[in-house]
């Protein structure tokens, strides 16, 4: 494996505008032989089943029931699913690949250890959670945000991505931000067209990462096979969001206070936190099993117009947890 020497050289302005707008930033992680054909199979090879994720989805980007969760075979191979990927309409996640790969940790621990020197107002920000991201030409994924801060580097192909103004409800209903904290839903989001007239647009090519406020919705749309690296990370400041937003669904909106306010800074939101945190260590709230919903009646067959095949009954998908409880 190999880390191009100086991968991330950007200006004052978008080092210290880095995490706070929407912006695009050269880097050249995509030189690094890590992301060549063969070292993708032989990642898809070695990765986990349980943490090796594949979805298909539809044309339209309202439409977000249209997307599915994929099974894979268990003899199934890297070469083959690429290849299913290349003809298919399909969405890899090679989730948690940096504690799979030690050369994958040794880049993340560079990214961040420069935005860390580089970007004081991250405040030393730390790994939380990177996916390897291999798609299919055409392939999209709708409208949503994500609970942590995250970035996408650009590795091979092209993308469109449209980002979103961040801790608006015309656009993040406050109810859908708090159920995706506490994890009771996914991070789609109910998406209208004219949403765009508000969202900066961006054309990705490998070299590229973009960049853009904590909890800025998103959308992506693949203009042919795609390879990227989405990492998200946690600071300081991300626990207090966090803990404001689950105090406001667990606490308050149970007592039925409809404004619930988002301040996360003074005397009242730290109350509400410690609150939070001192009822659920006593008691804790329960959340919803995410993976239980990882049910299809789809599975990965390159020989398919799609890339997968349609099953004669439903099973849990090769990464739901249900498959690899004791």
């Amino acid at each position: 494996m190999n880390i191009p020497d100086n991968p991330i050289q950007w200006t004052e302005e978008q080092y210290s505008s880095f995490g706070l707008i929407p912006q695009v930033s050269p880097h050249s992680y995509h030189l690094s032989d890590m992301f060549d054909e063969p070292a993708l199979i032989q990642q898809l090879d070695a990765h986990p089943r349980q943490r090796l994720q594949a979805f298909t989805m539809g044309e339209d980007p309202t439409n977000r029931d249209e997307w599915s969760c994929v099974d894979i075979p268990d003899d199934m191979d890297g070469a083959t699913m690429l290849q299913a990927v290349k003809n298919g309409r399909l969405w890899l996640n090679v989730t948690h690949v940096d504690s799979v790969n030690p050369d994958y940790e040794k880049l993340i621990t560079h990214m961040y250890d420069h935005l860390g020197e580089h970007c004081p107002h991250l405040r030393n920000p730390k790994s939380a959670y990177s996916t390897l991201l291999i798609s299919s030409p055409g392939a999209q994924v709708y409208y949503h945000l994500d609970a942590e801060p995250n970035m996408l580097w650009h590795l091979r192909g092209q993308k469109r991505v449209w980002l979103y103004p961040a801790m608006d409800t015309r656009f993040t209903p406050q109810h859908y931000l708090e159920d995706i904290f506490a994890g009771e839903v996914d991070e789609n989001l109910p998406f209208d067209l004219s949403f765009d007239e508000h969202a900066s647009e961006h054309l990705l090519s490998p070299g590229d990462v973009a960049s853009w406020a904590h909890n800025a919705p998103h959308r992506i749309q693949n203009l042919d096979m795609n390879v990227s690296l989405a990492t998200s990370y946690s600071t300081p400041a991300i626990y207090r969001r966090e803990y404001t937003q689950l105090a406001n669904r667990f606490l308050l909106r149970n007592l039925g206070i409809k404004n619930r306010s988002v301040n996360e800074d003074g005397p009242v939101p730290a109350a509400k936190r410690i609150a939070f945190r001192l009822i659920n260590k006593v008691r804790p709230f329960k959340r919803k099993d995410r993976s239980a919903t990882y049910i299809t009646d789809l599975q990965i067959d390159p020989s398919e117009p799609l890339g997968y095949r349609k099953l004669d009954k439903k099973i849990p998908a090769s990464f739901s947890q249900s498959r690899y409880a004791a």
